[in-house]
């Protein structure tokens, strides 16, 4: 199939009108300035057929909450409706009535009534899934320190459920705001973040560390001495921010890993306005910006696109060699590192310590 370039066109309208990408059209068509296509041009067009879904006992089975949308919703409305508790609308949105309808179905099966579809509930209702689910919570108390604990506070932040400062100590105040999210969902008020308290929270899965203070090994990812790292949840992705130290001494290499991945039950396409994916920026303890990534890099003004589909992700790994923007070796003292995604603007950030 072939097109003839009109006035106007770009290979991104072009790309979006043939449910194509700009990358494959380039590549078709041994395009080597995207920016400079005549009127007139004759492009090949080659629109990608969306992959078949497999069935939802082939994938993974996604974690649903109050808010999702999609053909696993869908699923999970059927299911509750043939089995007598009524769901609403089988339209795929994750409503009032749904959620209430998983209630009374994970009470009827003395499952932790939270209203959050997780995997025992997904094998309650008959469904076997592979793949992902298998990843452990931590348990995190009160005396707990870390990324794992600034999660948590953000969490119980956004629920209106009050922790005190975001400041990754489970302090008194946080416990608090803990037993009063617990008794909230009905569940034991321990004050304790155990698997109980993730389901309730919506928690897809977290990185599994022995201890719930942010060490410990990621799966996917190396073993250094002292794994380092954050991660965050929004819009239907999680975003992992790792660096291989949370001490180094001057001059040492420090190995960074980003990732994003698709927590959500969709197929979802990311659109970045250059061939640049992501972006990694340290400021001092007074904010100001030591050293970015990008200065160092060229990109390519063309429109990408990258497509996540369920449980995919998307890894990066950079090493930065301590050096500022001049090249000169930074001083000992507490850095952050930031990390972004451009499709979507999210920023990541964790910190680390660098001595003498």
């Amino acid at each position: 199939m072939t097109y003839i370039v009109r006035t106007g066109d770009t290979l991104f309208t072009i790309a979006q009108r043939f449910n194509t990408t700009v990358e494959r059209l380039i590549e078709l068509n041994n395009i080597t300035n995207p920016n400079m296509i005549l009127v007139g041009m004759v492009l090949t067009i080659t629109p990608e057929e969306p992959s078949p879904q497999p069935p939802l006992e082939a994938q993974w089975c996604p974690r649903l909450t109050l808010g999702s949308r999609g053909n696993a919703v869908r699923e999970l409305q059927r299911l509750l409706r043939d089995r007598g508790f009524n769901p609403g609308t089988v339209d795929g949105v994750f409503g009032a009535r749904t959620r209430a309808a998983v209630v009374s179905f994970q009470r009827s099966r003395n499952l932790n009534a939270t209203g959050v579809v997780d995997l025992n509930t997904w094998r309650a209702l008959g469904i076997v899934c592979q793949g992902e689910g298998v990843s452990v919570c931590p348990t995190i108390r009160q005396g707990a320190r870390g990324s794992a604990v600034r999660f948590i506070q953000s969490l119980l932040q956004r629920l209106n459920f009050a922790p005190g400062p975001i400041d990754g100590v489970f302090g008194a105040d946080t416990r608090a705001a803990v037993i009063a999210f617990q008794a909230s969902r009905n569940i034991p008020t321990t004050g304790v973040v155990d698997q109980a308290t993730w389901d309730a929270l919506g928690v897809t899965c977290v990185p599994a560390f022995p201890d719930g203070t942010g060490g410990g090994v990621i799966p996917g990812i190396p073993e250094g001495d002292e794994i380092n790292f954050t991660w965050e949840e929004e819009d239907g992705f999680r975003y992992l921010l790792v660096t291989n130290e949370r001490r180094y001494y001057r001059g040492q290499p420090v190995r960074i890993t980003f990732r994003k991945r698709n927590i959500s039950d969709q197929t979802v396409t990311l659109r970045y306005s250059t061939s640049q994916l992501f972006d990694f920026f340290v400021s001092d303890p007074n904010g100001v910006e030591v050293w970015r990534w990008s200065e160092d890099q060229s990109f390519l003004p063309v429109i990408r696109e990258m497509v996540l589909g369920p449980g995919e992700e998307e890894t990066t790994e950079i090493v930065w060699n301590q050096r500022t923007k001049r090249g000169n070796l930074v001083p000992a003292q507490t850095y952050t590192l930031w990390g972004t995604n451009k499709a979507t603007g999210k920023s990541v950030t964790v910190q680390f310590e660098i001595f003498d």
